[in-house]
């Protein structure tokens, strides 16, 4: 509404202009930056002063330095610009509409009738209704690819904010006047699974968890299967931590090696690691390490943590020389947590290279078709396919179409075999690789080089996203293609779309990674290689249990049914806020009050505020009829129809950047609006006209935080 009538001033604004012999152009208008006016500017007087004063040049310049003439020629355009606006002025006032019309320094300052203007918002809310904000029709059809999530792995809150974030997107384009196409990408093949699968068979033949607990049972078996392969990894990861950062740590291993033979009867395998750790030299998986070698030291190194810890507590007189470089306590409480974790699996170390040959035969079974192992995939696949549409049901997503890697991975060795054929694509190193930026026939390293299969003919996900990518152009006719995508893949993405300009798609162009930082918790960030992830289920199912028992108080007379319908609402609600209430290239620290408050930057308080609005207009018998009157408006009035009045506009905005945050932020801004005029503004109590005009307010702010809701995809509670 507010934008709508910028763009009416600036209309009338060119009328003048034409009158006064200029062109008509292109200018932006401003609100005007006063709070409780409603108004717009132009500095168009100063553009066209500009132009004035370079085409007619002037004598007063001569004889000026440089900074003088760019003193006095500011002073002339400023002039100029203050005559041309009071011209432009004077013709505007003949228009109806407008409390105030001026020219202030070169700028038009135009101030809107306020019972006008407050009446048309109120108005074309009522009329409209959930269709207020609503864009015109667009021509672009556009693809959004979102969630993405990986099968024989757990559905995590991680996981949310991709699902969350695109979901949002594909309804703000749509609201917006797009065409959208909702997709999502499901990683059912790959390493990940090859290793849940051997997991499965090697460890767990025969188990089969109950319904509902099979996704989260498949991620569980993902995790120790990484953890087995990775062993080796991990624990001397930890060494090459230790012999960096804790010197007291290096001086042991280096007493060690002096004492060697006197205290510590070891072999040379574990004679090389102790010189290698004494020496700050890198320690890395090489097949010199016998079966004991790490095994046999970590005993020691765990013990020598717990006595780093004790003296970095306090007992540092024994250590004088190192003592200012000994990490603090927290340092070695999680190295400690670390060592422990690894120590409960350390006698595999002589297995990994085993398993990781196992792992890798696994793989051939999959690329050759093996009918037994195709089954097994098949069957847990389904696993996870049924867990993953029981969250989307939970979480009111859904897809138009839904893309699966291993129905990709033919056509992913066509294209390969294509940009080879053209000479896109070379053999480098044994594997086909585009050699970008040579293509591109840049000297700066901008985009590098992409491997696009592996040299054994198996395939990478570069393989598959330009087969993918190669569909949906030819197939579905997109004219913009969206991914949301952890943000860490931004140069990959970069990739694909330069390689799809190569192979002559145009509508690479139109390709838009919308990347996303990462979820942590206040402890740090969550990996599901090591199992410190917190589930959906779980932390849906907590965030449930709170919002009920905050229902319990705030309303304990409701239905039980009710309560519980609220609760879902409330919860999941908070859920999706706390995800998109942050721009999506911050991390998020994910924490469970903070989500759930009914009075800080959470859904609950925007809810409640909805809840609010419609208590009010269920005391109302009579809702007002005829011409609204809005006269002596406070600040409080005035900043809320304001707020109501940019929603169409924020709409626009958010999808022409797409950024969901926008709206996210909106619906907090005007519900914190209407909480203040519902303590600063009597509505049921007040005399009329305001009673009528403020019964007609809190109608329309209701509408428009039940859409600013929905747009977010959160429900909006009637009661709470």
């Amino acid at each position: 509404m507010l934008q709508r009538e910028q763009e009416l001033a600036a209309e009338r604004i060119n009328d003048v202009l034409e009158e006064l012999g200029f062109s008509r152009r292109t200018f932006n208008m401003r609100p005007i930056p006063f709070a409780g006016t409603w108004g717009t500017s132009s500095s168009i007087s100063y553009q066209l002063a500009n132009e004035q004063v370079t085409r007619e040049g002037t004598s007063e310049l001569e004889g000026l330095s440089k900074k003088e003439a760019k003193r006095k020629t500011k002073e002339l355009v400023g002039e100029r610009a203050q005559a041309i606006a009071e011209q432009i002025v004077e013709a505007l006032q003949a228009f109806d509409g407008y409390a105030q019309v001026e020219a202030n320094n070169g700028y038009i300052n135009i101030k809107f009738d306020t019972q006008r203007f407050a009446s048309r918002v109120v108005n074309t809310i009522s009329e409209l209704g959930r269709e207020y904000g609503a864009g015109e029709p667009k021509t672009d059809r556009v693809m959004v690819e979102y969630s993405q999530p990986n099968t024989h792995k757990a559905f995590h809150v991680g996981h949310l904010r991709n699902a969350t974030l695109g979901n949002t997107l594909c309804r703000i384009l749509k609201l917006a006047g797009f065409e959208v196409h909702k997709a999502n990408y499901i990683g059912d093949i790959g390493m990940h699974v090859i290793k849940c699968l051997w997991c499965y068979q090697r460890f767990h033949q025969g188990e089969e968890p109950e319904p509902g607990e099979r996704g989260r049972w498949l991620g569980e078996i993902y995790t120790e299967s990484d953890q087995r392969v990775n062993l080796r990894q991990d624990a001397l990861g930890l060494l090459n931590e230790l012999s960096n950062e804790d010197p007291a740590f290096v001086t042991m291993v280096d007493r060690m090696m002096k004492e060697l033979y006197q205290k510590h009867p070891v072999g040379e395998d574990v004679a090389y690691l102790l010189g290698q750790i004494a020496n700050k030299r890198e320690i890395k998986d090489d097949a010199f390490y016998s079966a004991e070698t790490v095994p046999t030291f970590w005993p020691i190194a765990g013990q020598q943590l717990h006595t780093n810890l004790e003296m970095a507590r306090g007992d540092r007189e024994q250590h004088e020389d190192i003592e200012d470089e000994i990490p603090e306590p927290a340092r070695y409480e999680e190295w400690i947590r670390q060592w422990k974790s690894l120590s409960e699996r350390i006698e595999w170390w002589s297995w990994v290279p085993a398993w990781q040959e196992e792992i890798r035969n696994e793989f051939q079974r999959w690329e050759r078709k093996d009918p037994d192992f195709v089954h097994l995939w098949e069957t847990t696949r389904s696993w996870s396919m049924d867990d993953f549409e029981r969250i989307y049901r939970e979480l009111d997503i859904d897809f138009d179409t839904w893309f699966y890697e291993s129905e990709v991975e033919e056509s992913g060795r066509e294209i390969v075999k294509e940009l080879m054929e053209r000479e896109i694509a070379e053999i480098s190193d044994g594997l086909p690789v585009v050699k970008i930026d040579e293509k591109l026939g840049l000297e700066k390293e901008t985009y590098r080089t992409m491997p696009v299969l592996r040299s054994d003919g198996t395939t990478l996900y570069s393989t598959k996203d330009l087969a993918l990518t190669k569909h949906k152009f030819e197939e579905y006719g997109v004219d913009r293609s969206i991914w949301v995508v952890d943000v860490r893949q931004g140069l990959y993405f970069q990739q694909i779309f330069k390689i799809m300009e190569l192979m002559g798609f145009e509508q690479a162009g139109k390709c838009f990674h919308l990347g996303y930082e990462m979820v942590t918790l206040p402890g740090g960030a969550m990996s599901s290689r090591s199992g410190n992830v917190v589930l959906y289920d779980d932390i849906a199912q907590a965030v449930l249990q709170r919002a009920r028992q905050i229902i319990d108080e705030k309303n304990p007379d409701l239905p039980d049914e009710q309560k519980d319908d609220i609760a879902h609402d409330v919860a999941i609600g908070s859920l999706k806020y706390s995800m998109l209430s942050r721009d999506n290239n911050r991390v998020i620290v994910f924490d469970i009050e903070e989500s759930l408050s009914f009075d800080g930057h959470a859904a609950p308080y925007i809810q409640y505020a909805h809840a609010r609005a419609c208590r009010i207009l269920e005391k109302v018998d009579t809702p007002p009829s005829g011409e609204l009157r809005f006269v002596d408006l406070t600040t409080e009035e005035i900043d809320l129809i304001q707020q109501i009045a940019i929603f169409p506009s924020e709409i626009q905005r958010a999808a022409d950047e797409y950024k969901p945050l926008y709206i996210a932020t909106y619906v907090y801004e005007l519900a914190k609006k209407f909480n203040d005029f519902y303590r600063a503004c009597p509505v049921l109590h007040a005399e009329e006209p305001q009673r009528s005009a403020r019964i007609a307010l809190v109608s329309s702010t209701r509408q428009v935080l039940a859409n600013g809701l929905d747009a977010i995809g959160i429900a909006a509670p009637e009661v709470m």
